[in-house]
């Protein structure tokens, strides 16, 4: 399907001379001091709402005993009725990156907080600080030996530890009424992509808790992925099956939503997003309302899609995620201990 929000250059609008009359009459209306019927001014208005929280980097431990490196950056409010709702996304670096490419003020984990959503970046075992070298401070930058030690058995490790680690860090939040973990998209990056996939997969195939009579009655412990955008799938990952993971997580059932970008002026990134998003949409039109490919005009790939002047590609991100996560349906916040642990 193609994407309703068209990932496009802008363009200026120049104001007409009876439009800036205008403005400038109001904006010497608004200069002027504001008083009472009694020539005394106005009470004090109530402070403005506190913005988002400044991100907060974070170490979680793997159940192999591997150091994963995170940035939260919190959903804004301050009060729990209004963050118990906010989705949550997860950013996933490409090859021999880093969390660092999602984060500073114009990053898409700002941008996406802004918008309402908490967000997590992540360093994958192996990329940015997490190497299992004891690190204090310093920056996220991956050593040149670590990049070439990666193993397939990493790629299948970053779906069964580190992502699990990071959903368990979700599950605390969402406990805490911080957010709502319901709500789970991903973005991921270039061999990322398959680790996604393949976590997707994993969540929608966890058995809930056995903690009461009928299944519908149950505590899930998944099923809780509900969007993954892709930036320059590949066609393959090695030590994961793709295909497979993909074959899984389009049922219908499932209704996971796709947003798959490429650069257009790449010929093999366009041939493997082109690929994947006809795996994922199979022979079947009832998905195209969940499906979207969006071709970007550059020859740019993976995260360099994005931060591109006057091509708004996290506009379009934030969208789809607005769609399919800030306004799904029956996935309202529930609580997600287990009844056997519940005090």
């Amino acid at each position: 399907m193609a994407y309703p929000y068209a990932v496009s250059r802008t363009t200026a609008v120049r104001p007409t001379l009876r439009c800036l009359a205008v403005c400038a009459a109001l904006l010497s209306l608004c200069a002027l001091p504001a008083v009472s019927a009694h020539g005394a001014p106005p009470p004090a208005t109530a402070p403005a709402a506190p913005g988002p929280a400044a991100p907060t980097p974070r170490v979680l431990q793997t159940d192999d005993n591997w150091g994963i490196y995170i940035t939260y950056f919190a959903a804004p409010g301050d009060r729990e009725v209004f963050t118990k709702e906010a989705p949550v996304v997860i950013l996933l670096h490409g090859d021999k990156q880093n969390r660092l490419v999602y984060e500073g003020p114009r990053g898409l984990a700002t941008r996406l907080q802004q918008e309402g959503c908490a967000v997590i970046t992540v360093d994958l075992r192996k990329h940015g600080q997490s190497t299992n070298v004891a690190q204090v401070g310093g920056d996220s930058a991956p050593t040149r030996s670590t990049e070439a030690s990666i193993q397939a058995s990493d790629y299948r490790n970053m779906v069964e530890f580190d992502l699990e680690v990071v959903k368990r860090f979700i599950q605390q939040l969402h406990q805490a009424k911080k957010l709502n973990m319901r709500k789970l998209g991903i973005v991921a990056a270039g061999s990322s992509v398959g680790v996604a996939a393949a976590f997707a997969d994993a969540d929608w195939n966890k058995e809930p808790y056995d903690d009461a009579p009928a299944d519908d009655m149950k505590t899930p412990r998944g099923q809780d992925v509900r969007a993954l955008v892709f930036l320059s799938p590949p066609a393959r990952v090695k030590g994961l099956s793709l295909a497979e993971s993909i074959t899984d997580i389009r049922n219908p059932d499932w209704n996971i939503a796709f947003m798959t970008l490429y650069g257009k002026a790449n010929r093999t990134d366009k041939k493997d997003a082109e690929s994947l998003h006809k795996k994922l949409s199979g022979t079947s039109k009832t998905s195209a309302d969940r499906m979207y490919l969006v071709p970007v005009n550059v020859p740019s790939r993976g995260t360099d899609l994005l931060g591109i002047r006057d091509i708004d590609t996290e506009g379009a991100i934030c969208k789809f995620f607005k769609k399919h996560l800030f306004d799904l349906r029956d996935s309202e916040w529930r609580d997600r201990q287990s009844r056997l642990v519940r005090k």
